[in-house]
C-alpha cells in the first residue's frame, strides 16, 4: 500500500466522530445513510474511500487508489433524498483518463410507495460534466492524435437492496447517461455484503461501464467500517 493511501487512512481515522445510533440502523449500503466510516477495496489495486460526518445530514466524501485515481465531494441530506457532489478521475480500459464533475443523489422509492418485496430501492439522478483524452489513428502511415473530449449532461438509473437475512444483502445498480456532443454512457453492477457487526460489512462486488470515451470492468472485494 502506498503512503498516500497509509496517510489518507490515518487523516480519516484520527478525524473520526462520533456515529449516529440511527443511522447505524440503515444497511451499510444504502446511500443515504450519514455517517463517518472508512473503506479499502481491493482490485487490481488497492483504494481507501471513507466520509466523516458534520451532524446528522451532511459528510464529506473521499477516495484515492495506488495509481493515482480519486475522487472528492460532498453529501446533504434532504427529507426526499440526499443530494451529493462529486468530482473525480479515473483511468479507462481505452487508456483514456475521465475527469468527472457530477450534482445529484438518491431518493428512496418507498416514500412514493414502491417497494416491492423486501427490496429497498433508490433513484438516482444527477447532472454531470465529464471529459477525457482520446487518441485517433489516421494518416497512411499511422500515427496518433490526442484530442480532448467534453460533455454536459445528465444521468439517472436505480439502486437496489435486498436483505437477505440480518448479516447478508445483494445490491444491484443500473444507471444510463447521455449528453451534448452525442455522449452516451452506461453502468451496470452487483454484489453481495456481509456484516460481520453492526459497524464492520465485507462485499464481493462486480461493475462494468460503457461510454464514448471507454469501457471499464472492476471486480474486487471490499471492507467497510463504520464510526
Amino acid at each position: 500500500m502506498t503512503k498516500p493511501i497509509v496517510a489518507a487512512l490515518m487523516a480519516l481515522t484520527v478525524a473520526a466522530p462520533a456515529a449516529y445510533a440511527e443511522e447505524r440502523e440503515k444497511l451499510a449500503e444504502d446511500p443515504t445513510k450519514i455517517v463517518t466510516k472508512l473503506g479499502l477495496r481491493l482490485t487490481d489495486t488497492a483504494t481507501v474511500s471513507g466520509s466523516i460526518a458534520f451532524g446528522p445530514v451532511s459528510k464529506i466524501n473521499a477516495s484515492y487508489s495506488e495509481t493515482g485515481e480519486w475522487s472528492l465531494g460532498a453529501s446533504y441530506l434532504f427529507p426526499f433524498g440526499i443530494v451529493n457532489f462529486a468530482a473525480s478521475q479515473r483511468d479507462l480500459n481505452s487508456g483514456v483518463q475521465q475527469t468527472s464533475y457530477s450534482l445529484g443523489g438518491f431518493a428512496p422509492l418507498a416514500q412514493f410507495g414502491i417497494q416491492p418485496g423486501n427490496w429497498q430501492m433508490f433513484a438516482a439522478f444527477g447532472a454531470n460534466y465529464t471529459e477525457g483524452t482520446v487518441e485517433l489513428e489516421h494518416g497512411i502511415v499511422t500515427s496518433l492524435e490526442e484530442i480532448s473530449v467534453s460533455s454536459k449532461g445528465g444521468y439517472a438509473g436505480v439502486m437496489a437492496l435486498l436483505p437477505l437475512s440480518d448479516r447478508w444483502t445483494l445490491r444491484g445498480v443500473a444507471v444510463v447517461s447521455a449528453g451534448s456532443k452525442d455522449y452516451r454512457g452506461y453502468s451496470l453492477g452487483g454484489g453481495v455484503s456481509f456484516a460481520a457487526t453492526k459497524r464492520d460489512t465485507f462485499s464481493i462486488f462486480a461493475n462494468y461501464s460503457d461510454s464514448n470515451l471507454g469501457q471499464r470492468d472492476v471486480v474486487g472485494i471490499s471492507y467497510l467500517r463504520e464510526f
